[in-house]
């Protein structure tokens, strides 16, 4: 015949089994999520305001040059 050997805890009864695993995943989850809503107002500059068409009107003032440059470099002696 085999022996058989029983192990049991101490107090005599089942440990408990430790559960909590998925919460990591919720808060990759809510990350995510609030990326994209953050992502969504910068890159696409809010709900309602779809359409491409901005008038832009800057004041740039160019200042030409009072002679034209040379068109081929003088040669040094």
């Amino acid at each position: 015949m085999s022996d058989v050997q029983v192990n049991q805890s101490p107090g005599g009864g089942t440990t408990p089994v430790e559960s909590g695993g998925g919460s990591g995943a919720a808060w990759a989850i809510v990350v995510i999520v609030l990326l994209a809503i953050v992502a969504w107002f910068v890159f696409g500059r809010g709900i309602g305001r779809n359409n491409g068409d901005r008038d832009i009107n800057i004041n740039a003032k160019v200042e030409t040059p009072a002679a034209p440059a040379p068109s081929t470099p003088s040669k040094s002696p």
